[in-house]
């Protein structure tokens, strides 16, 4: 009768077990988490630091020195205009600094039209610097054309790093 009596109680047990596991079970929801800050102005720049890392740009954009161009063209690309306003940003406070834009250009084309291109960069690049707040600095304006390469190939790679304007100061 024992075994009878313990087979009936295990089946008592089963079956309350699986009765309650039928039941559905509710969590509870996890408290809000606070709301995440974005800087959607990293370095004064009007971007977060994301958007300037998406760009290419890792860290303050005043630590680039060069902006680059597309071929045939002095139109200042969104890259090159954040690194070109920090460093107006950065010229507006102080006042007197000597400024140098060196336009450069690829191999393609004859030296004439690159010396001219160059300039249309360099002045382009000044243009924007004025707009922005670059101060009373004095600015010259130089262009090499295709003069003064930083990449020696004969290919897009290299060309597409001779399209340039440097800013010195």
């Amino acid at each position: 009768m024992n075994n009878k009596l313990s087979t009936a109680l295990l089946l008592a047990m089963a079956l309350t077990l699986t009765a309650c596991g039928n039941k559905e079970v509710v969590a509870e929801a996890p408290p809000a988490a606070a709301p995440v800050a974005v800087d959607n102005n990293a370095f004064g720049s009007g971007y977060s630091v994301s958007d300037l890392e998406s760009m290419g740009i890792m860290g303050d954009p005043v630590n680039y020195r060069t902006v680059y161009f597309a071929y045939d063209s002095s139109e200042i690309a969104e890259r090159s205009r954040v690194i070109v306003e920090a460093h107006a940003r950065a010229l507006g406070s102080q006042s007197g600094v000597e400024v140098t834009l060196e336009g450069h250009c690829d191999e393609r084309g004859t030296r004439e039209y690159n010396l001219a291109l160059g300039e249309r960069r360099s002045q382009g690049v000044a243009r924007l610097m004025s707009a922005v707040g670059a101060g009373n600095n004095p600015v010259q304006n130089v262009s090499y054309g295709e003069e003064r390469p930083v990449a020696l190939e004969h290919n897009d790679s290299a060309w597409s790093q001779n399209r340039r304007v440097e800013i010195l100061y």
